[in-house]
């Protein structure tokens, strides 16, 4: 199987690209990881196997190719059986469709979502080619026996008729955690409007409620242990509504409901699981009063050439003073007639604004300590923007000192871990995913670090749209900063995907899109790991690569946990602890070494820190006498393209991935024998 080397084309290629291929139907395999689009000469389809663990879910692939629209393609999977007689329960296995995203510019690549339901028809063609592929996944039960398992996975389609693929799972005796329990820092958002806008659901309806459940059923497998209540409207998250409703009585008084709250989180705690983190969204970017040094008082004034980003940065100061001047913009329900309305009530620094919330947030406290969640609640959102420190001191007094929550470009916890005063000198900070300041550890030779362990909730939040890239990335995004500074990996989206169209029916918007006062620069959310399904939101790729990604992580973490510490490491035989630290190394060099070809060069570099990990390696080489263009400098731009490009093609077709991935599973399974 060949895969293509390069995504830039001359003249004459890109004619050829364009021009019909005569493709026959035909089957043949794919990496999960990878896009298929990608294979340039694909061989006879032979066995897929899949390196899996005992609690863990995990996939294989294949693709159908036709030069035209596939037609009744189906699939089914016989029984997975070992050679000694054990099964896997057929409950445990699904056939997935894997199809492309159509009618969304700049979407995810590949074959990125992941339908139940067979396709009636696939038309959509890249460079003459129609593709679909067929998805194999295994939910290992936790008792499963180890060992190897074989079955058939049969695909049909109008010109193919019928295939048979042999199908290997091979299941290591490693015990995953449950998710709840994962080290691995995840956190992704749900988005009660995409799904209402999306299907044409009334917000808060009884099916509503229903689909919100279905996608916290897939964010739930990740680790994600957040949740957001908004208690404004408007926001960056896209919220058209506050969950908190006020409902004007005959006498024009205002009455908190927490009706939707209260259902909200019912549907958290039972299809998301217990969250580590409720945050009660009360603040957002057009709430500003100060910023870099300039206030707010006054409104703003434009005064930059139009088009420039200066201008779009002071028309949106302006957009936000003139929202800001309406009050906060809350969700009113008329008593009387039940009409829901887009209402303003007094900003937090107005007189009134005390007696008014107050009362909510001894509410919301009890109602949370009846759930068992108390010490989950916290206030947000902090990004760029932050409130005055007298807004801070308010929610410090009302809510009993609730902490917060902070998605940014900078840090602000700097190692202080939870109580601290990060925000404006009083405020806690709980949790935050910030782009900058990122530290990372390539040649383990040089040092190891130990992201998850670190005190202090803080994740890596990325702002290059990397996420809704290519799935090797996607996988690789949580080891990569457990392996350096992060715990993992935050502010993504679930079910955040383009819902608002044009006239047209081309996707071009989302929920937030709609609210420019609360645009967030460059760190407005930039992924989506659901889709839409037929019938309500789907897994993706992406979303199954993450998963596995994270599952590798949680096996490294097990085995690292038990190699440094004194209590378990004197039950590990030295010769295992050194077999078990190879084991770990070669896994963590497969990922470097797919982000820079060059072993050499990877070789110098140990702790390196920056924005990114192509400026982080750029800096690191500079500083260990390497001979580096500038980093914005059209040569550095192509070498940086050309060297993701080249190690994605390497890690896909000559790492050896799943072998080392065995690998893992397996020296884990050794570890967790000597420490029963």
């Amino acid at each position: 199987m060949k895969w293509l080397r390069s995504l830039v084309f001359s003249a004459a290629a890109a004619v050829l690209a364009t021009s019909p291929v005569q493709a026959q139907e035909r089957l043949f395999n794919y990496p999960i990881l990878a896009d298929p689009y990608r294979v340039e000469d694909p061989e006879p389809v032979s066995t897929m196997r899949i390196a899996a663990t005992r609690n863990g879910t995990f996939s294989g692939a294949v693709a159908v190719e036709s030069a035209e629209a596939i037609e009744g393609l189906r699939a089914s999977i016989s029984e997975l059986r070992s050679d000694d007689g054990g099964a896997i329960d057929p409950e445990h296995v699904r056939v997935r469709y894997a199809l492309p995203w159509t009618g969304v510019r700049g979407g995810p690549p590949g074959l990125d979502v992941l339908e139940a339901e067979a396709p009636r028809s696939v038309d959509h063609a890249q460079d003459g080619r129609v593709l679909a592929g067929v998805w194999v996944t295994v939910d290992v039960p936790a008792d499963a026996q180890p060992g190897t398992y074989q079955g058939e996975l049969t695909v049909m389609a109008r010109g193919l008729g019928q295939e048979t693929v042999d199908v290997e799972l091979s299941v290591a005796g490693w015990r995953a955690p449950d998710p709840a329990d994962y080290r691995t820092w995840i956190e992704m958002i749900q988005s009660p409007d995409t799904l209402a806008l999306e299907y044409g659901m009334e917000l808060w309806s009884d099916e509503h409620f229903e689909m919100i459940a279905r996608s916290f059923d897939l964010i739930s497998p990740t680790g994600s242990r957040v949740a957001y209540v908004p208690l404004i409207r408007r926001t960056n998250q896209g919220h058209s509504e506050s969950m908190l409703r006020w409902v004007r009585k005959a006498d024009g008084s205002l009455e908190p409901d927490y009706t939707v709250v209260e259902r909200y989180m019912d549907v958290v705690q039972e299809h998301l699981g217990e969250p580590e983190i409720v945050v009660f969204y009360v603040w957002d970017a057009y709430l500003v009063m100060e910023f870099r040094g300039s206030t707010r008082e006054e409104k703003p004034e434009i005064t930059a050439e139009e088009g420039s980003y200066a201008y779009q940065q002071q028309r949106r100061a302006v957009q936000q003073w003139e929202r800001r001047q309406e009050g906060l913009a809350v969700t009113i329900v008329d008593e009387a007639t039940g009409e829901v309305e887009d209402g303003h009530i007094e900003l937090y620094t107005d007189e009134g604004a005390r007696e008014r919330w107050e009362p909510v947030f001894a509410t919301l406290r009890q109602k949370m300590a009846e759930r068992g969640l108390e010490d989950a609640m916290a206030l947000g959102m902090v990004t760029d923007l932050e409130p005055l420190r007298e807004e801070v001191e308010f929610f410090n007094e009302i809510t009993g000192h609730l902490p917060w929550v902070s998605h940014s470009h900078f840090r602000r916890t700097h190692n202080n871990p939870s109580p601290n005063t990060a925000l404006r000198s009083v405020g806690d900070i709980t949790y935050e995913a910030h782009a900058y300041s990122l530290v990372y550890q390539v040649n383990p030779e040089e040092g190891r670090l130990y992201g998850w362990d670190i005190p202090e909730r803080r994740a890596y939040l990325c702002r290059f749209g990397l996420l809704n890239g290519q799935p090797l990335r996607v996988r690789q995004m949580p080891l990569l900063n457990i392996t350096g500074n992060q715990r993992g990996v935050g502010r993504l989206a679930g079910d955040l995907w383009p819902a608002i169209r044009d006239s047209r029916g081309r996707r071009q918007g989302r929920a937030f899109d709609r609210y420019p006062e609360n645009h967030w620069r460059g760190i407005n959310i930039n992924n989506w790991f659901l889709a839409p399904g037929y019938d309500g939101p789907v897994a993706t790729s992406r979303l199954e690569n993450l998963r596995e990604g994270v599952l590798e992580c949680e096996a490294r973490i097990f085995i690292e946990q038990a190699l440094m510490d004194d209590p378990y490491r004197s039950r590990i035989s030295a010769e295992l602890a050194d077999r078990a630290q190879e084991v770990l190394d070669e896994h963590h060099w497969l990922m470097w070494r797919s982000i820079w070809t060059n072993e050499e060069e990877l070789r110098k570099l140990g702790r390196i820190s920056g924005r990114s990990t192509y400026e982080a390696i750029w800096g690191g080489l500079s500083d260990a006498g390497v001979d580096m263009p500038g980093f914005w400098e059209g040569e550095a731009r192509r070498k940086r393209s050309e060297e993701g490009r080249k190690g994605l093609d390497w890690f896909v077709s000559e790492s050896n991935w799943q072998e080392v991935t065995e690998r893992l599973y397996a020296v884990a399974a050794e570890v967790q024998a000597a420490l029963q």
